[in-house]
């Protein structure tokens, strides 16, 4: 009675079908698969009285029933297949007991209405791996990003032959070699023709990435965000790849602590090669490396090299690398005969061999240069001379750095070119070149600029008793760091008078350049140094001679006014604040400037890490004795300040670990302050050591206290940016 009610009712069986039939599951539950594992579908049951009976009154318990036989797993796939119905006969007990069926073994279950729907599982979209990977790529590095701006590129009609050259080898896509490794001396324009090849490719829609190493940028000096930012830029130029990569992110999320094969496996070559064929030829497959020399660590060098050698041999790849570096010893070496570059799958490209010569191209660009600078002062060209622009052009040897250097020196409105281009004729003619030197040139130029600028200053600043060329390094070493902080906020930290970076830096703009950026809400001017050999000149006593200032003065003088800094806040300003709104806290803080005691605090630890501007002249003897004298009154401070109910972060640094100043202060100190001022404190000062000694147990349970978010801690957001963004351990 009750099935014939049943089927009178005419059960409704709803099938939504997916893009493919559901199979069969070979593990999880055997009744239904799981969401997420592929197919799925979900059977909703449920049994209604007949509107005859009362509400309420009894109802007969409906007699066992084996409905394997009707809604067994495979009836429903076939049905979902849109084939025919099976037989009315249900097939033998054997064969229905090696099915997987929705009901197995059930017993008394009534059902009137069956509802079948068949509904795709959601798709995971990898969002939140994607965003892992946003957070562990860097901007900074791409050919078009604001870091970069007004990068070097080729003038009009220069380098044709060699740019046709190097774009038809791109396009070519059915050519064995698949890296092109282009070097070349410093200055020679490697950093120019990548980018004017990564612009020509983008113009193509043949671009897949660009990364630019820098080594004043601590964001890509390294090869930590290197896979990660060419990872996130491939992944942008197809929406399936995106949703690939970040759920292989979410699936492991260590993969960025990984090697980087591995990282170039997983993050790129697997998710393009799970392509549609069809798709994966519209993927853009130019990737662009440029300034490997500037990654500072020779191993990593090393390591991406490897790395791009096995996939070129073990994995069959669509893209074109082209990636350029001087001739350091570890690209040196994997080019050399017998090395392990040296291969068919490899082009290698020479700038300093006689097929590319740029004097032709430095001569066109010097010369139209003078011509535009005649123009706009209304000379024409009567105010310059070929052989002017020949002793250039011989001077600079091939290298584009010097004349680009001459040309922004010799420009400059605020001097007369017709005197500067005077004074550089003067060395020229009084350094014969040095043969063993090929820089000499162009190291008697950057001599010229530096002792040129601070004359004008120190007969513009008569009052003023600072050392020109210590500032100057001083700030150099800060922009190092990429601390975040403004050029005239770092004057106010450094304990110098308004608008001193101006003066410092006015005359300098032929081979440095303040650069404004938008950062957390505002902007932020920073130094930008035209081309790394300016720092490897400063960095070299025999080549910047008189000139050269050693680092040890430089962390000296950081450490000496960051302490001044901290000292400067009385006990109540660090330590009062904490029962204010996040809005009150806010003010109090602006008011007070404790952006500037942050970045003390900051400066002070980053000295002591390995890859500081510092690391190698260990300039510990000076330091330690400034911190003996900061005494126990100002480590009273540090405790203070690093034990604050508070939390909060400014723009944190794009080195830094966690957002919060606090925690990547004590990070540092228990890595590489501690422990050698613990031994050194010990020696010179027990008591003060006793005291360092209670205020590290301290330290670290607030650290360990800011991840797990204890004891009462309170976030206060003061950039602007999500509280949670950057940081490795959120509370």
């Amino acid at each position: 009675m009750w099935l014939r009610d049943l089927f009178k009712r005419k059960p409704k069986i709803t099938i939504v079908p997916e893009e493919s039939s559901i199979g069969r599951q070979s593990t999880g539950s055997p009744y239904l698969p799981t969401r997420g594992s592929g197919s799925a579908a979900y059977l909703s049951a449920s049994y209604q009285p007949p509107k005859s009976q009362a509400p309420g009154s009894a109802y007969p318990l409906p007699p066992p029933v084996d409905l394997a036989s009707v809604l067994s797993w495979d009836s429903l796939s076939v049905a979902s297949s849109n084939q025919p119905p099976p037989s009315n006969t249900p097939p033998p007990l054997s064969e229905r007991n090696s099915r997987q069926s929705f009901f197995t073994n059930a017993s008394h279950f009534h059902v009137e209405s069956v509802v079948y729907n068949h509904v795709a599982g959601q798709k995971r979209q990898g969002t939140i791996g994607w965003e892992k990977l946003a957070h562990k790529t860097t901007a900074n590095a791409l050919h078009d990003s604001s870091a970069r701006f007004d990068p070097p590129k080729c003038d009009e009609d220069t380098r044709v032959e060699l740019i046709r050259q190097i774009t038809t080898w791109i396009k070519d896509r059915r050519s064995p070699a698949r890296l092109l490794c282009m070097t070349g001396a410093a200055g020679s324009g490697k950093s120019a023709l990548q980018q004017t090849i990564a612009e020509g490719c983008e113009a193509n829609n043949i671009l897949a990435a660009s990364f630019f190493f820098n080594t004043a940028d601590t964001t890509r000096n390294n090869t930590s965000m290197v896979i990660p930012t060419i990872a996130y830029q491939i992944g942008t130029k197809s929406d399936a790849l995106r949703r690939m990569i970040g759920i292989v992110v979410e699936d492991n999320p260590l993969i960025f602590k990984q090697a980087l094969k591995t990282q170039i496996e997983k993050l790129i070559l697997d998710p393009v090669a799970r392509l549609p064929r069809s798709e994966r030829k519209t993927i853009p497959h130019a990737i662009l490396i440029d300034g490997l020399d500037e990654c500072n660590e020779e191993r990593d060098q090393r390591e991406l090299l490897h790395a791009i050698h096995d996939i070129l041999h073990k994995r069959r790849s669509p893209f074109r690398i082209f990636l350029a570096s001087r001739p350091e010893q570890a690209i040196f070496e994997a080019l050399a005969p017998g090395g392990y570059l040296r291969t068919k799958k490899v082009y290698h490209i020479r700038l300093s061999d006689g097929d590319y010569d740029a004097s032709s191209d430095i001569r066109h660009t010097v010369r139209k240069n003078f011509e535009k600078i005649g123009e706009q002062r209304g000379w024409g060209n009567a105010w310059f001379t070929e052989e002017d622009v020949n002793s250039i052009v011989d001077a600079a040897s091939g290298q584009y750095i010097y004349a680009a250097t001459a040309i922004r020196y010799i420009s400059d409105p605020r001097r007369s070119p017709v005197t500067r281009l005077r004074e550089m004729r003067s060395i020229q003619s009084g350094t014969p070149p040095d043969g063993n030197n090929p820089l000499a040139p162009l190291d008697s130029l950057y001599s010229l600029v530096l002792t040129a600028a601070s004359e004008v200053y120190e007969r513009m600043e008569t009052n003023v008793n600072h050392e020109y060329l210590l500032i100057l390094r001083v700030y150099l070493a800060i922009n190092a760091i990429n601390l975040n902080l403004d050029i005239e906020r770092q004057d106010q930290l450094l304990g110098l008078g308004e608008g001193m970076s101006n003066s410092i830096l006015c005359d300098l703009r032929s081979i440095l350049i303040p650069h404004s950026t938008d950062s957390h809400g505002g902007k932020t001017t920073q130094l930008k140094v035209y081309h790394k050999s300016f720092l490897d000149f400063l960095n070299a006593p025999e080549r910047a001679g008189a000139l050269y200032i050693p680092k040890v003065r430089c962390a000296k003088y950081i450490t000496e006014s960051c302490l001044r800094r901290i000292d400067s806040y009385s006990l109540e300003d660090i330590r009062d604040g904490n029962t204010l709104s996040d809005e009150e806290f806010k003010l109090r803080y602006k008011e007070k400037e404790l952006d500037l005691l942050d970045c003390a605090m900051l400066l002070c630890a980053v000295l002591w890490r390995k890859d500081s501007p510092f690391a190698g002249d260990a300039p510990k003897d000076d330091i330690v004795t400034m911190l003996l004298q900061f005494g126990a009154s100002g480590f009273e401070k540090i405790h203070a300040w690093v034990t604050h109910p508070v939390m909060h972060f400014v723009g944190a640094p794009p080195w830094i670990e966690n957002t919060y100043p606090q925690y990547e202060f004590v990070e540092r100190w228990e890595k590489c302050m501690e422990p050698v001022l613990a031994k050194e404190f010990e020696k010179r000062d027990p008591d003060l050591a006793k005291i360092l000694k209670k205020y590290t147990r301290e330290w670290v349970a607030r650290k360990a206290d800011m991840v797990a978010g204890r004891k009462g801690l309170r976030v206060v957001e003061i950039s602007g940016r999500s509280s949670g963004e950057r940081r490795r351990d959120c509370p």
